[in-house]
């Protein structure tokens, strides 16, 4: 069970000018905020995701569990007399254990997986959910490469990493899976850069939002019509945990600043204006979730804003996903154990009045929130 969670706030100005000026630029923010809040980018509010989505249908979960050399995918319910049911298995190889995500209305699922040479390209497979019916895509794409949905789950933007023809670095190449006919294509490509991460497509589908980061720091870029531009700097230095908001018009991410009494901050992109908004000004924010209906994306970590209705000491929430009718959460729970003080944790399902583990099996994963089986 969770709560929103309220963290006190160590600092204070020493002199009314630093408070007048810090007035001043929260009332700046605000009023950007909100001018962008009360209208449309660009042409947006034209279009609509293909499908009309029912959060009713979108009330089952889909993971993963290593079970002798196969990685095994189940879908269940989240009733109480819900049992898994077996989607589908792939073999693992060398500890790298199946990943992946489930398109935005559910119906779709992209896993990675390696079933031979360590180091070698891991293969894209596409399941229908429920049916479990496979698509497998020659796509070469890193094992450790993001998935990124457009809403109408027609295109999946993955990573490949070549080698830069002639000039002995690697090349970060971006591409677009068809999703009906497993087609690939790349769209854009990143030479030398430390990290490559599409984050998702405006709700037009007709852009695609890529994060890179390099030695300059953290970088959102734009693809369209098959030119990528450099639309906002996120950070001078590297971050994490990117998640489109799900109308495109804002990315939450973590910056990974590193000094002082604080690592990690939360904060959000306004796409349209390049404003970045700080979402707490102490305390360390681990996760990020955008809540169905939601403007303002939730925080985990030791100063996040979301935490356990009943608190334990040393306890603390990071966010995977909300459910399409934002009734239940899926988290990972960190906790310090009682015997060897270390960390333990443990995904779970955390609604109102509730926590239920996502599997008493070791190793399980959660791959995304499914269509019902039945």
């Amino acid at each position: 069970m969770y709560v929103p969670g309220a963290h006190p706030r160590f600092h204070a100005p020493d002199s009314l000018f630093p408070i007048v000026l810090a007035v001043v630029a929260v009332v700046v923010t605000l009023v950007a905020w909100a001018a962008f809040l009360t209208r449309s980018t660009t042409d947006e509010s034209a279009y609509a995701p293909a499908l009309s989505l029912s959060p009713s249908s979108v009330r089952s979960v889909a993971y993963s569990v290593p079970e002798a050399n196969d990685d095994v995918l189940y879908v269940r319910g989240l009733g109480a007399d819900d049992r898994p049911r077996i989607l589908a298995a792939f073999p693992f190889a060398f500890n790298l254990h199946a990943r992946g995500s489930i398109s935005p209305h559910g119906d779709l699922a992209g896993v990675l997986h390696v079933d031979n040479a360590a180091g070698g390209p891991a293969q894209l497979t596409l399941l229908t959910v429920p049916g479990g019916e496979r698509l497998d895509v020659a796509a070469g794409l890193d094992y450790l490469s993001p998935l990124a949905w457009s809403a109408d789950g027609a295109r999946l933007a993955a990573v490949r990493t070549l080698a830069a023809e002639g000039t002995g670095r690697t090349r970060s190449a971006v591409v677009e899976v068809n999703t009906a006919t497993g087609a690939v294509a790349e769209v854009t490509g990143f030479d030398a850069v430390l990290q490559v991460v599409p984050v998702g497509y405006s709700i037009d589908v007709q852009r695609l939002f890529v994060v890179v980061v390099d030695q300059s720091g953290s970088a959102l870029w734009v693809v369209h019509n098959g030119k990528a531009v450099r639309a906002a700097v996120l950070s001078p230095g590297p971050t994490r945990d990117w998640t489109l908001s799900p109308d495109g018009s804002r990315l939450a991410f973590v910056d990974r600043i590193g000094v002082g009494e604080r690592t990690y901050a939360g904060r959000t992109l306004i796409i349209a204006t390049g404003v970045v908004i700080d979402a707490a000004a102490l305390g360390d924010q681990l996760g990020v979730a955008w809540r169905p209906g939601s403007d303002i994306p939730d925080f985990g970590g030791p100063g996040g804003s979301l935490s356990l209705s009943e608190p334990v000491p040393g306890t603390y929430v990071i966010p995977m996903r909300w459910a399409p009718d934002g009734s239940t959460l899926v988290a990972t729970i960190y906790s310090a154990s009682r015997d060897s003080g270390e960390s333990v944790e443990s995904i779970e399902l955390l609604s109102a009045g509730q926590r239920v583990r996502l599997s008493e099996s070791p190793g399980a994963k959660f791959i995304g929130w499914a269509r019902n089986m039945d």
